[in-house]
């Protein structure tokens, strides 16, 4: 199955943006927002000593025991991280440039990462951010899409440190793999509407280089098996980040080919049952047709008043090399979705929302070898407003790199991606690995 970048993960049962002591996007930039939320050997010890040579031979067990294991967990033990800047302009209608908003927010990341004995792990990563603007919240959203950090009072800098990641992995004889703690997961086929993501309560901000979000508290259990996998979870619950406590499964099952038109593909089937709510059950599927990578998402759970309501998203991608090199490559993304529409203080509805995405990317231009062109294009069919990035992406060293945007909103106004007051966002980060 072709594999390649793109920047996804559209969702849409996001939670409200702004906390209640916080200014609405309204407040800041004008009008009435009539928005709706879119929806990874023990030291022996020192025998007694009976003679001055048995005595010189303990002492260099030792000296030369310690050390040795000292320099094994040295090599396998790394410390690292990223550094993140960005600086973001909002283009407001009716004020000159200077009066425009401009955020700033940084982020940092710190792991240790040690790699025990029979292929046992410790990981552990922090996250750090701070907004000198104080106009980011800090907390990555998905509801907005003019701000994937939210906004702020603007009174503080924000500064906030969380833990994202705590976990231990052990296995028993290469057979049953365990993880626990704190981990980062994601599920589900597709590439921008994931319904069967039952783990976390946050959606995934596609526009970010990376999963920001705090990991899940929890106890995995997996068990492979030729092409399949299966997984059971306990989930111990966090009222902090809102995950209930409950049991999640997954079972995964690849496969080869079919004749010469069916490429390989992979199938699964979840289940979520979180305590006090109502289960979920999902099932996805992607499968290689030709050149096309054709997938399918689909969930189904019990709304509050104890009706069935489902959501699926379907898509395709296609990519091809237009030059000799293999990387020189552009690929294209469709997906449609759809959800049941979710109303004020969460409450399910009978009417169904609609979205679409759009998006290719351009990898190394006119043999711009460290440059990708990556354009993104959502559509709410029902208030019948878009929304367009463009990003340009350089690889500038191995540790460093950067990339530039612009975002504007269009269709009909008042829609879901229509900010009042705002025509337009540009923008630019800086990543450094170390």
């Amino acid at each position: 199955m072709k594999k390649f970048f793109i920047l996804s993960a559209f969702l849409l049962l996001a939670s409200p943006l702004l906390a209640a002591d916080r200014p609405s996007e309204a407040d800041m930039f004008g009008g009435d927002s009539s928005t709706t939320p879119a929806p990874t050997p023990a030291v022996k010890a020192v025998p007694g000593v009976h003679s001055n040579a048995q005595a010189t031979k303990d002492s260099e067990e030792m000296d030369t025991k310690p050390h040795s294991l000292l320099t094994s967990a040295e090599e396998n033990t790394q410390i690292g991280g990223t550094i993140s800047t960005e600086a973001d302009y909002y283009i407001q209608k009716g004020l000159a440039l200077y009066q425009n908003l401009i955020s700033n927010p940084n982020i940092l990341f710190l792991y240790l990462d040690s790699k025990l004995e029979n292929d046992n792990r410790v990981f552990a990563r922090i996250r750090a951010f701070y907004d000198p603007t104080g106009l980011s919240s800090g907390s990555p959203s998905a509801s907005s899409y003019t701000n994937p950090y939210g906004f702020s009072s603007g009174n503080s800098d924000n500064l906030s440190v969380n833990l994202q990641e705590l976990r231990i992995s052990a296995n028993l004889d290469h057979k049953l793999f365990f993880t626990i703690g704190r981990q980062k997961v994601k599920y589900g086929a597709a590439k921008f509407f994931n319904p069967t993501d039952f783990l976390n309560s946050q959606p995934f901000d596609f526009f970010l280089p990376s999963d920001e979000r705090t990991g899940v508290d929890m106890v995995k259990m997996q068990i492979p098996s030729g092409t399949a996998n299966l997984y059971a979870v306990g989930l111990t619950g966090n009222p902090t980040n809102g995950n209930p406590a409950g049991g999640y499964f997954r079972g995964e099952l690849g496969y080869d080919g079919i004749a010469n038109f069916l490429e390989s593909g992979e199938i699964s089937l979840s289940g979520y049952l979180p305590k006090g709510l109502p289960g979920r059950g999902g099932f996805d599927i992607s499968q290689g047709v030709g050149d096309l990578d054709v997938y399918f998402e689909g969930a189904m759970g019990q709304a509050g008043g104890g009706d069935w309501k489902g959501a699926f998203s379907t898509g395709a991608g296609w990519q091809v090399r237009y030059s000799d090199r293999k990387t020189d490559t552009v690929s294209f993304e469709g997906e449609f979705a759809e959800y049941p529409t979710v109303g004020p203080g969460g409450i399910v509805s009978n009417s169904l929302t609609q979205f679409g995405v759009f998006a290719f990317v351009l990898a190394g231009p006119g043999g711009l070898t460290d440059i990708t062109f990556m354009e993104t294009n959502l559509y709410d069919f029902n208030s019948q407003s878009g929304f367009s990035r463009l990003d340009m992406a350089c690889q500038f060293t191995n540790r460093i790199s950067g990339r530039v945007y612009i975002s504007a909103p269009w269709g009909q106004q008042g829609g879901t991606f229509s900010l009042p007051g705002l025509q337009a966002q540009t923008g630019a980060r800086l990543d450094v690995n170390f």
